[in-house]
């Protein structure tokens, strides 16, 4: 999967108000080109990750260099696209007219975040797809009999991969196209914050055949363009990754942030066990968001049962999906 890495900053955090940034003039001019974007790329997650781990997924732990970046230039007044280069992850050359712009770089390519509205920077948005709707039945039956607080509100959709952005005020010089190389800087980070998230105590991981979460209240989009968040609640799906040994649940998640106030963000785990059963583990896990360390932790045990069907030594069998059961697994 190829990572969108460009990023003005993490989700959830609004830009800052637009300010002049001066240009570089260098006079080398071996290269033909005479305006050049150079960017700087903020790829550290800063997690601190559990060390070695045996899961059954991958976990990310950086964030990749991207091979390409869009280079928008917006007009100030109108906010409408004035034009359009592509660049290297590091930057490049490009042909913009002189003049004033909201520049706003960002990368693409990655297989969850979509890009649309670039034709103003009011409307720049990146968003995910909804889950298959298999997976939305799925998690309306789990779901079934909780609170109407604790059930999920508005869309299912996956997590976003990162993407990196930048924003910058920019002057072009009218000189532009003479004998001097003028060099753009800025620098990208992503807007996609991400948690490490683990269950402490798993009795029983022998038996789970696989395992994904779910969780509430997060926002369904981020409008990159202008740095808001896109006030419309969706809940979030990603797989957990199980690690047998340690007798633990463990992945990384990533969104474009909790919901502002003080709606509460619920986590919902699907864990199937060998034979095809379902259970169901659902806690409020709103507090856990304001932890700088980025990590969810979950310390109460949880146990999963010897599917009966694996008494006798024999193969367990598997369901079918209209035969599913889902069973609540206490916590604690």
């Amino acid at each position: 999967m190829i990572k969108r890495l460009l990023v003005l900053m993490l989700a959830g955090v609004t830009f800052v108000s637009c300010e002049y940034k001066d240009l570089c003039y260098d006079h080398d001019h071996s290269k033909d080109e005479n305006l050049q974007l150079v960017l700087d790329l903020k790829l550290d997650l800063e997690l601190e990750l559990m060390q070695d781990l045996d899961v059954d997924i991958d976990i990310q732990t950086k964030i990749d260099v991207p091979e390409y970046m869009s280079a928008n230039f917006y007009s100030p007044e109108s906010g409408n696209l004035s034009s359009k280069d592509f660049v290297r992850g590091y930057g490049g050359p490009l042909s913009t007219a002189p003049g004033v712009y909201d520049m706003v770089v960002y990368s693409f390519g990655t297989e969850y975040v979509k890009i649309r509205g670039e034709g103003n920077i009011n409307t720049l948005e990146a968003y995910t797809s909804d889950i298959t709707a298999t997976k939305r039945s799925t998690l309306r039956a789990l779901t079934r009999g909780s609170t109407d607080e604790d059930e999920p509100q508005g869309p299912v959709i996956y997590a976003p991969d990162h993407l990196l952005v930048a924003r910058e005020r920019v002057i072009i010089p009218e000189w532009y196209g003479t004998n001097k190389l003028i060099r753009i800087y800025a620098r990208a980070a992503t807007i996609v914050e991400t948690y490490s998230f683990e269950v402490h105590s798993v009795i029983g991981t022998e038996y789970i055949e696989s395992c994904e979460a779910y969780v509430t209240n997060q926002a369904r989009s981020s409008f990159f363009g202008r740095g808001e968040l896109n006030t419309e609640p969706a809940t979030i799906c990603f797989p957990v990754g199980v690690d047998k040994k340690k007798g633990c649940l463990y992945t990384t998640f990533n969104t474009f942030g909790k919901l502002p106030g003080d709606s509460h963000s619920y986590l919902h785990i699907l864990i199937r066990d060998v034979s095809g059963r379902e259970y169901h583990i659902s806690t409020d896990i709103t507090d856990q968001f304001e932890k700088k360390d980025h990590h969810i932790l979950i310390e109460e045990p949880v146990e999963i049962p010897k599917p009966e069907a694996a008494e006798g030594g024999g193969l367990v069998p598997s369901v079918e999906q209209w035969q599913e059961e889902i069973h609540d697994v206490g916590i604690g």
